[in-house]
């Protein structure tokens, strides 16, 4: 049993297999999920991973189920008097061992990254991360989809603007293990750790991508084909609002920007985008930008992913899977 925590819990292989996993079974009329039910947990908001991931699992015949994320990760006592080192309504290992009876996968948004590490210790059917605050492996996925799409397999060069989150640790972990030379630019007091700057390079060492930080977000601009943008204040940031918005001021993604960029450039956003903020109208809305491509594909990377976690099912699976030595 393999679960999707961050790109790293996918072998290169593996990676590439879901995306042509995905593809194919969205131009299919198979139902690989057929009979299949997979438990939605959601602490955040959610617009494109849940309504985008439910379609694909109804598609492939599976059921969802939504559940209070205060049922499922603990709430506190509401009808006894508390003892003092027990003051959860039910143990996390209990729930997820009672929902690993019922479903076949578990698809959850958290807050704090811990909280799917520890659903893994005891969980007995896949884990997948719908975004937590240190990974968003899911949206990985459907960027590699996108840009695979526009470019084909030219590994084209691609920096993320703006601030050093968990979208942006899922690209550029995900370009260097695919081989990318991926680029970063944003304010250095929102940059990267020494430790993840080490696993960067790391990754750099294991395979054919590479990582360039740049200096500001023109000189990124030049070397890059594909501009990325997240929004400047995640969510639960918003005591910090102001604070970030005047050290990002220079980090806009504009039309002025995107001119810089070598030929055939194009813009990617996660969303949902602060138009006027971090990127102008003039780009989301210009033919350069693939941000509707990216959010379909949401819908398609699921297809494959939790067929290959769940089922590893379709016609072209199994020898897919051989020539790419991916044991199941």
């Amino acid at each position: 049993m393999k679960h999707f925590l961050e790109v790293g819990n996918l072998s290169k292989a593996e990676f590439e297999y879901v995306l042509q996993l995905s593809s194919y079974l969205h131009e299919t009329s198979e139902e690989p999920l057929h009979q299949k039910t997979i438990l939605f947990c959601f602490e955040k908001p959610s617009l494109r991973t849940r309504v985008g991931t439910e379609v694909a699992i109804n598609q492939l015949g599976g059921k969802v189920i939504h559940i209070d994320p205060i049922a499922f990760l603990g709430g506190k006592i509401l009808h006894a008097k508390p003892i003092e080192g027990h003051d959860e309504r039910e143990s996390l290992k209990d729930t997820v061992l009672n929902v690993s009876q019922w479903c076949d996968a578990i698809f959850v948004r958290v807050f704090d990254h811990h909280t799917l590490l520890k659903l893994c210790q005891h969980s007995e059917i896949p884990i997948i991360n719908a975004l937590s605050d240190t990974h968003h492996p899911m949206q990985a996925l459907a960027d590699f989809l996108t840009i695979k799409q526009k470019y084909g397999e030219e590994k084209v060069p691609i920096s993320f603007i703006g601030d050093a989150n968990n979208v942006a640790k899922s690209l550029i972990e995900a370009g260097i293990m695919l081989g990318y030379p991926m680029g970063f630019s944003g304010p250095e007091e929102y940059g990267w750790s020494n430790e993840i700057l080490q696993k960067f390079n790391n990754l750099c060492e294991e395979y054919e991508g590479s990582f360039t930080s740049y200096s500001s977000a023109k000189e990124a601009a030049t070397h890059s084909r594909v501009l990325y943008a997240d929004t400047f204040v995640s969510m639960g940031e918003e005591d910090v609002y102001d604070e970030k918005l005047k050290s990002f001021s220079d980090f806009q993604i504009n039309e002025s920007l995107m001119s810089l960029c070598l030929n055939d450039a194009a813009f990617m956003h996660c969303l949902p985008a602060h138009r006027g903020i971090e990127v102008t109208n003039g780009v989301m809305d210009s033919a350069q930008s693939l941000i509707y491509e990216q959010a379909k594909n949401r819908m398609v990377v699921s297809k494959g992913l939790f067929s290959f976690l769940i089922e590893k099912k379709g016609e072209i699976a199994e020898e897919s899977i051989k020539q790419n030595e991916i044991l199941i």
